[in-house]
């Protein structure tokens, strides 16, 4: 059920037109970047097969299910070319949805999580690398829980790990880097059953911290150019990662589940 009236705007449902593209949660200019790289760079590809996998377990594909904070709408297109069709995603920026839209994806919705426009709307709703942006996160958890139908599921994936705090995540408009603990607490005090908690990205750990200590933040505000830094990599090194991804996706469940560069969570409505 929709909540509140918004407007249609090229196909776009708004919501919440008067959010600044310099929102502190995420600047826009950062969807640019993620446009130009989603396809080419290991991280994307990798995050989004490890995420098809995982819904491949737990989640039907007749699911009615939204994307939040979608971005430019990549996983969800990536999602539904896997047979989740019933695809919507929402963002808070326009130029995101306009990408979503160049992807082919129909049900698009502008909007504040924090001012969710839903109650009892969907099977899934999906986060991803969303929740850490947020300041009030309990209350994302909590609009998330009510835009559900009964027995609904929420999927999300953070950053995880504080000690792997570095520039990139303030310039991110990141707030938190999350521990799997942390994280099922704050669902469960909203309302959630856990059915799967994972750590990801372990192979590259290494790296990533290497990662902290030669790009360590500051602590400094950041600048408006930081937010069009380049995110693009070495060709040959990032199918070099991709290929470990790949091999550590598969045997997943074998590896201990202690840490890792991001974590995936699954669970549902009680």
């Amino acid at each position: 059920m929709i909540t509140r009236d918004f407007i249609d705007k090229e196909g776009i449902r708004i919501f919440d037109e008067n959010i600044e593209e310099s929102h502190t949660d995420y600047n826009a200019k950062g969807l640019d970047n993620l446009y130009s790289q989603e396809e080419k760079h290991f991280w994307f590809i990798a995050r989004k097969e490890y995420i098809l996998q995982n819904f491949n377990k737990h989640i039907d594909v007749s699911s009615n299910i939204i994307e939040i904070g979608a971005g430019t709408g990549n996983v969800a297109r990536y999602l539904q070319q896997h047979k989740y069709e019933n695809m919507s995603v929402g963002e808070m920026h326009l130029s995101g949805l306009k990408y979503a839209q160049s992807y082919g994806i129909k049900e698009c919705y502008q909007f504040d999580l924090l001012n969710a426009p839903f109650e009892n709307e969907f099977d899934v709703v999906c986060m991803f690398d969303v929740l850490e942006h947020i300041e009030q996160d309990d209350k994302a958890l909590e609009n998330s829980f009510n835009m559900l139908s009964a027995g609904g599921k929420i999927a999300l994936t953070v950053p995880s790990h504080m000690w792997l705090w570095n520039r990139a995540d303030a310039i991110a408009g990141h707030k938190i880097r999350y521990t799997k603990k942390e994280l099922i607490n704050k669902l469960e005090s909203s309302g959630f059953e856990i059915l799967k908690a994972r750590y990801f990205f372990i192979g590259i750990i290494p790296l990533l911290f290497f990662r902290t200590i030669l790009n360590r933040d500051d602590k400094s505000e950041v600048k408006e150019i930081e937010f069009s830094n380049d995110i693009s990599m070495n060709a040959v090194l990032s199918n070099a990662l991709l290929f470990i991804s790949r091999i550590e996706n598969k045997i997943s469940h074998l590896l201990p589940n202690i840490f890792g560069g991001s974590l995936l969570i699954i669970a549902k409505k009680k």
